[in-house]
């Protein structure tokens, strides 16, 4: 039997998948992911950039493989390659499909898809499921080893780095810490005369900062952030928080953050040095490099990256590990 090789987008925007009905053929009226064949010479992202361009007008970011599907039709044998992509910018037309829609990442079963896609939808599900397990690992992990935490990064010395973060605020900002941990820069803010908030996933983290603090702390997923109307910040302080979200998690929050920013609002995040994404000692870590934020930031208009730095972890006997330090500034809408 013939083989064919095809390459599929799995496109993500605010937690929708895009999705494109087939006007033609056998299958006319199934719906599917958008892509098409590899051509020769073409790597797989390649030709689903390209694909895509063709099909919707669009250009993508080709951000993660997630699986290859082999599925025999009748007359061929299909291998598909599916990614994770993103739009570069909201244009969309639909140059070859029929109709087209945005369907909810957590309930895909609302249309009839063509056979193979189905194998894609089971697998955008079980990658969901692991995504959401490592998540709860993490927060399982700070959860229960909450005092070890505490005890290993309470006097941790972040004084210069929360100067040079300080320093592009008027006296008195409102800030943010997202992710607070133990609270240790929260307070630190707030002896300083600023009007601090804080957050984080863990509820026993979130104890401990609400008595080291005295304030009332908010307990909530990262992923389920989503500032109120009238809840703005001078500044948003992220310190090792950022790096337990996956990068197609980290898109959305990041876009949340942007919302709870005033204009000119200073965001300071801070990220492992280096490449490596997974589980690592009982938690999830997103790694960067700048080369590779910088191309991270190609999908966040809302920023401009107005200072970068790395520093050695000021936690004794851990000098060696290198940190990306960075400050974005929230443009003007």
């Amino acid at each position: 039997m013939k083989t064919v090789n095809v390459v599929a987008a799995i496109i993500v925007k605010e937690n929708k998948v895009f999705a494109t009905q087939r006007g033609y053929g056998d299958y006319k009226d199934w719906w599917e992911f958008p892509g098409g064949k590899i051509e020769a010479g073409e790597t797989p992202p390649e030709a689903l950039a390209r694909e895509i361009r063709e099909e919707l007008d669009a250009d993508i970011s080709v951000d993660e493989y997630l699986t290859t599907i082999e599925y025999d039709y009748p007359e061929f044998h299909l291998s598909m390659d599916c990614f994770w992509c993103r739009l570069k910018s909201d244009h969309l037309a639909l140059l070859e499909h029929e109709a087209s829609k945005w369907l909810n990442l957590h309930d895909l079963g609302q249309v009839d898809w063509l056979p193979a896609d189905v194998l894609v939808v089971k697998a955008i599900n079980e990658a969901q499921s692991n995504e959401a397990q490592m998540n709860h690992a993490t927060i399982r992990y700070y959860d229960g080893h909450a005092q070890e935490f505490a005890a290993g990064t309470m006097n941790a010395d972040m004084e210069p780095l929360r100067s040079r973060f300080l320093s592009r605020r008027p006296a008195g900002a409102r800030i943010l810490d997202f992710g607070c941990g133990t609270g240790r820069d929260t307070k630190a803010f707030l002896d300083l005369g600023y009007e601090a908030a804080a957050l984080d996933g863990s509820k026993a983290l979130c104890r401990i900062a609400e008595e080291y603090t005295g304030l009332a702390v908010r307990c909530v997923d990262f992923r389920e952030f989503s500032p109120g109307v009238e809840e703005r910040y001078d500044g948003i302080w992220a310190c090792a928080s950022l790096l337990h979200l996956t990068k197609k998690e980290l898109l959305p929050v990041m876009r949340e953050l942007a919302k709870a920013l005033a204009d000119g609002g200073i965001l300071y995040l801070s990220f492992k040095y280096g490449s490596c994404e997974g589980v690592r000692a009982g938690r999830y870590f997103t790694d960067f490099t700048l080369e590779d934020f910088r191309v991270f930031m190609e999908d966040l208009p809302e920023y401009t990256l107005l200072e970068h730095w790395i520093t050695g972890d000021v936690r004794p006997g851990r000098e060696n590990e290198k940190w990306l330090n960075m400050l974005l500034q929230k443009t003007a809408e």
